[in-house]
């Protein structure tokens, strides 16, 4: 009875032992979590240190934050932002040749995909998302400002300025011109008067734009050149817009001032039409190019007296401004100054243009369809950059992949990953295009709907005005 207890006793004890050693080690159980967490932070701690500022988000911030790729150097602005249609953008020759070397040493270094990741951005990333950034940032739409004359400036129906049959307008582009006055360049600020002052007078008079000083140089030796280099760039005519833009687009500031060479011109072209011209000048400066421009302005009308000459004299100095209130008296005309952009425009509105201007045409001062393309298209002019850039990276870090992946230094799986993970970094550049674009035609509507309302409320005005006063319109 004995001998069979002890064999129970046995038994027993060794079932238990088996179940026992089935049954894993609580004290095993509790340490693998931490192996894991330690392992993790392992990796992190290994990632290489300039790794750790790289952000793979898709946003302005972020990719303004993007340190060039460090294979990126060659790459030109203008290359990068070359449009290919939709063609899948290939990896460069010469960058093919030297980036195994480089995929290689990142693949044995980075034990995770998070940090290949990381890795293929900080060799491929574009070194230009700052630069597209901020410019689709800065955008500020620029519509043609219309010239709306204060109807209540209109004293009487007698003193009202009247609208000549033909317009000559005599614009300086002299090397002078490209001095900055208010953080502008004068010609910029003068293109854009002109432009304006063009559609507003176009209305009721043929215009013609004759430029001066844009030939050649300011040095002694583009003297001649520049001094005779007087063109009419837009012939006189009915107005259309787009030709006559095209036309102030057409030249530069560069060269000396004709200014009496110029007149001559304005001179010669007046003397074939019938009814009365005006000369409208817009100078920076005085004669240079030992000219009279007094004599050529007293020339003018005495063989021309149905003309004028009337002069805006544009940030100019105390002599220059004798001599052009000389020339716009000897012309029979009016010399105005202005000192800065507004007081340009306003001489331009009130002393200029007929008092008031007829309102069949009052619809055409605002942005039409037309306006609306072009400016759009300059709206979205960064962020489709910022879209080509960022998609050509993308493709730059699917075909790094695809080396890594082809010499074995990655698996099938990571290679799948890394594949989708640069289709979907391309499809949110994209993304982020739209939404820089949206705003920046936002930017656009908002501006175009300003001016609109400054018209419908000009129109009303002049309407009040025609109606007291017993016109029709």
């Amino acid at each position: 009875m004995k001998r069979y207890s002890l064999f129970f006793l046995i038994f027993t004890s060794l079932v238990l032992s088996a179940c026992s050693s089935d049954e894993p080690d609580e004290e095993v159980v509790a340490e693998q979590p931490a192996k894991e967490v330690v392992k993790k932070e392992e990796t992190k701690q290994n990632e290489p240190e300039h790794f750790k500022n790289i952000s793979l988000d898709v946003t302005e911030e972020s990719l303004m934050a993007l340190e060039p790729g460090s294979m990126m150097g060659d790459l030109s602005y203008e290359k990068d932002i070359e449009d290919i249609g939709f063609n899948t953008p290939e990896l460069d020759p010469d960058l093919k040749n030297i980036l195994p070397a480089k995929l290689e040493e990142l693949a044995n270094g980075s034990p995770d995909l998070e940090t290949i990741k990381k890795g293929l951005v900080s060799l491929l990333a574009s070194p230009h998302y700052k630069e597209i950034i901020e410019n689709a940032q800065a955008y500020e739409p620029h519509f043609e400002e219309p010239f709306l004359p204060d109807p209540t400036k209109s004293v009487s129906e007698e003193e009202e300025t009247k609208a000549s049959d033909k317009a000559i307008i005599l614009l300086d582009a002299s090397s002078s011109m490209l001095q900055q006055t208010n953080g502008r360049v004068k010609m910029e600020i003068a293109k854009d008067a002109v432009k304006s002052f063009a559609k507003a007078i176009g209305q009721s008079s043929e215009v013609s734009l004759v430029v001066y000083g844009h030939k050649g140089s300011d040095s002694d030796a583009d003297k001649g050149a520049s001094c005779s280099g007087i063109e009419e760039v837009y012939p006189m005519g009915k107005y259309e817009k787009e030709v006559f833009h095209g036309a102030v687009d057409s030249f530069d500031s560069k060269g000396w001032t004709p200014l009496a060479g110029a007149i001559q011109k304005a001179a010669e072209m007046s003397s074939s039409y019938d009814g009365n011209t005006t000369i409208y000048i817009v100078s920076d400066g005085a004669e240079t190019c030992e000219g009279d421009p007094v004599g050529a302005s007293k020339d003018l009308v005495a063989k021309n007296a149905e003309s004028t000459v009337n002069i805006i004299g544009f940030d100019v100095d105390g002599e220059t401004e004798n001599q052009l209130k000389a020339v716009a008296e000897a012309g029979n005309g009016e010399y105005f100054k202005a000192d800065n952009p507004e007081e340009l425009k306003n001489t331009i509105q009130y002393e200029w243009l007929p008092s008031t201007l007829d309102l069949a045409f009052a619809f055409t001062m605002a942005p039409d369809g037309w306006d609306m393309v072009a400016e759009y298209k300059v709206a979205e002019k960064y962020p489709l950059e910022l879209w080509t850039v960022g998609r050509k990276e993308a493709h730059r870090i699917i075909d790094a992949a695809a080396i890594m992946s082809e010499n074995g230094w990655i698996s099938d799986e990571q290679y799948s990953q890394l594949r989708d993970w640069g289709f979907e970094r391309s499809e949110a550049m994209k993304e982020l295009h739209y939404a820089m674009s949206k705003t920046n035609r936002e930017k656009a509507d908002t501006e175009s709907k300003e001016i609109r309302q400054r018209v419908d409320d000009w129109v009303e005005k002049m309407k009040e005005l025609k109606k007291e006063r017993g016109d029709t319109w």
